[in-house]
């Protein structure tokens, strides 16, 4: 890496940067109540710029503290919150970090309708949320114009080396005014694309007479929101002089909207990697100042490429630095290997937000608890035998190899990954064996001995004598208590998965309708060799119900392309010689025609061993599917725990 541009100093505006990493803002719940940056956040963000990155862009900044984001949001109201940030910041320059704040006022992504204040926005719509947002009078926008100046003046004086914009996705209150999308209006502010960039130009200019014309500014826009009646390229490239000659800095290019593209903001499984590039270097090519660009950017050696090949000048990465802080430093030393992959399924990071829970990784659980879990030596080095080679036993391998323990690990397959391998064979999901790859490659690099082929029993366990055991053997296929569920066609998803069963034309019903027997509908349209049916029963309202919508939505979509009918609200009672039987709003129907039925009816605890092995060893831990089946996030963080705690 050391030949590549992505390690060299660079400027922006009067901002000196050692690098062209940067990292997006992303929240994650890890705000304070009052406005103030937490110990939480700084160890967090403190962790990121020990790693190497250059810039840290600071996640949403309100400009009026009675507009909150999404729950507690960062604000500079008072001279707490000033001096707050004041004392981060010199913490992140000791580094060699610079930090810039991104500046906004929610509008209608505010969730000021808590406490009874309605969203405002350009327009009077309905917003993300479900909620009416009411259109802004003129004489508020210009108070809220001179808040944005303030505010970034209060940043300067705690010491922030400049400020970030955000106006794209035609989210919050800059990106929806932009947006013909989200404004509506007839006067000066709406109509033209120069009237609805009004709006931003002026607090484009409020923002220089206050903070200074030496104050660098970033902008944060979709280089397309790729949206029939939505911003264009060609939108956007018209307005880069304009926005130059207002004050901007540096554009950093995102794509889509909030509201109808999620998938292409946060891109998960099935979008490309660099998803923005496109959109990126037209800017760059129009621009006379520096472009950054953001999206589902994951591996260095994919950003060096973005920025020697002249696609942008910097790159902005968010979810691969929650997945290893240390990464610039690791591939600047060239260290590829021993960087935790991100592989973009939004679990940790998206789904956790979505159910009101503090965001996380499934490759760092040590996400936003940076102090907390900080991997130590053990006190007393032990022999540490982990039973199953999944995702959660790997992890436990690894942190207990680290702590000094003497690690042998047991897997009775021929190979490792356990659930994963089933999970990574779905079309779009080839990137989880990322997360195998790399737990693979830390566990033979940490001294852990891995015999495959090896099925763990009281006897064995009893002949190695280890100081503790971690469980960590899986889960294994339900088979639900359905009447004729052990007919000749009926086959188990896994099987299918594992390619043991193959169906390759035919009319197919699948029982059981979420991620898991989704993406098996979507393995079986892809493999298919003839023609081929495939009909979803789902008892739930929903299919797909455990996934993010990033994920989800794409999903359904192409399923619904491909012509996969869906019953939800269906209870399958009985598989007869003649068709299924089920209950759907609780009338009795007959399904036939199939010639295949495929099970996908979840997982349940395969745990053995365990209670036969209390009375043989000291220690036994149990982690992952092997106590209760759930996602890749709780079986890993199960195994960092478990390797903390032997």
């Amino acid at each position: 890496m050391k030949e590549s541009k992505l390690f060299t100093p660079w400027n922006i505006g009067t901002m000196q940067l050692k690098n062209r990493l940067a990292m997006a803002p992303m929240s994650l719940g890890f705000e304070s109540q009052d406005g103030t940056i937490n110990e939480k956040m700084a160890a967090y963000w403190e962790a990121r710029a020990r790693g190497g990155v250059a810039l840290i862009i600071i996640d949403v900044v309100t400009v009026d503290p009675q507009m909150p984001y999404l729950g507690n949001t960062i604000h500079l109201g008072q001279d707490r919150q000033i001096e707050s940030l004041r004392q981060f910041v010199e913490k992140m320059h000791a580094y060699g970090a610079r930090v810039i704040p991104q500046i906004s006022h929610p509008g209608p992504e505010s969730l000021c309708w808590f406490a009874g204040v309605p969203p405002v926005g350009p327009s009077d719509y309905v917003n993300s949320m479900g909620q009416r947002v009411r259109a802004l009078k003129l004489e508020e926008i210009q108070e809220i114009i001179e808040k944005y100046g303030d505010t970034a003046r209060k940043a300067k004086e705690a010491g922030c080396d400049g400020i970030e914009l955000h106006c794209a996705h035609a989210y919050m209150l800059a990106g929806s005014f932009l947006s013909p999308l989200r404004n509506k209006r007839v006067d000066r502010y709406g109509g033209s694309l120069d009237n609805r960039a009004r709006f931003l130009l002026e607090v484009i200019r409020n923002i220089k007479a206050k903070a200074g014309e030496d104050f660098p500014i970033v902008l944060r826009i979709s280089g397309d929101e790729r949206v029939p009646g939505g911003n264009t390229l060609e939108d956007m490239l018209y307005l880069v002089p304009r926005l130059e000659e207002a004050g901007i800095d540096a554009f950093e290019v995102s794509g889509g909207t909030q509201y109808e593209l999620c998938w292409k903001i946060i891109p998960c499984h099935g979008e490309p990697a660099g998803v923005n590039l496109r959109e990126a270097r037209a800017i760059k090519q129009a621009a006379t100042v520096p472009v950054l660009v953001v999206g589902k950017i994951f591996d260095p050696r994919f950003a060096a490429h973005i920025v020697d090949s002249g696609y942008a000048d910097g790159v902005v990465m968010g979810r691969a630095l929650l997945a290893d802080p240390e990464l610039p430093r690791k591939a600047a030393e060239g260290r590829f290997d021993d960087i935790a992959p991100c592989t973009g399924c939004g679990v940790g990071c998206v789904g956790e937000q979505m159910q009101m829970r503090p965001g996380s990784c499934v490759i760092n659980p040590a996400l936003g608890r940076e102090s907390e879990l900080e991997i130590r030596p053990a006190e007393t080095k032990k022999k540490v035998l982990v039973i199953g080679g999944g995702l959660a036993g790997l992890e436990a391998a690894r942190v207990a190899s680290l702590r000094g323990h003497q690690v042998t690990l047991l897997e009775k397959e021929d190979r490792l990954g356990g659930q994963i391998n089933l999970a990574a064979a779905a079309p779009f999901k080839q990137e989880l064996t990322k997360w195998v790859v790399y737990l693979s490659g830390q566990v033979e690099k940490n001294g852990v001995k891995v015999e495959l082929n090896r099925e763990a029993t009281p006897e064995l366990v009893a002949q190695l004598k280890p100081d503790a055991v971690i469980v960590a053997t899986g889960a294994k296929a339900l088979i639900p208590p359905i009447k004729g569920v052990d007919k000749t066609q009926v086959v188990q998803g896994h099987e299918i998965l594992k390619a043991n069963e193959i169906i390759t034309s035919g009319r197919v019903l699948i029982i059981g309708g979420g991620t898991v027997g989704c993406e098996l509908a979507e393995t079986l349209l892809h493999s298919a060799l003839g023609p081929m049916e495939v009909t979803i029963v789902e008892m739930l309202p929903e299919v797909a119900a455990d996934e993010i919508p990033n994920n989800r939505i794409p999903l359904l979509k192409r399923l619904a392309a491909r012509g996969v009918a869906i019953l939800t609200s269906t209870e399958v009672k009985e598989i007869a010689d003649d068709g299924v039987i089920v209950e759907q709003d609780g009338e009795e129907k007959v399904l036939k025609g199939f010639d295949h039925i495929v099970l996908s009816c979840g997982s349940q605890p395969f745990d053995p061993l365990s209670e036969k092995l209390k009375e043989l060893v000291p220690q036994v831990l149990v982690v992952g599917d092997a106590n209760s089946p759930r996602k890749a996030l709780q079986a890993v963080a199960e195994g960092a725990a478990a390797g903390r705690e032997v």
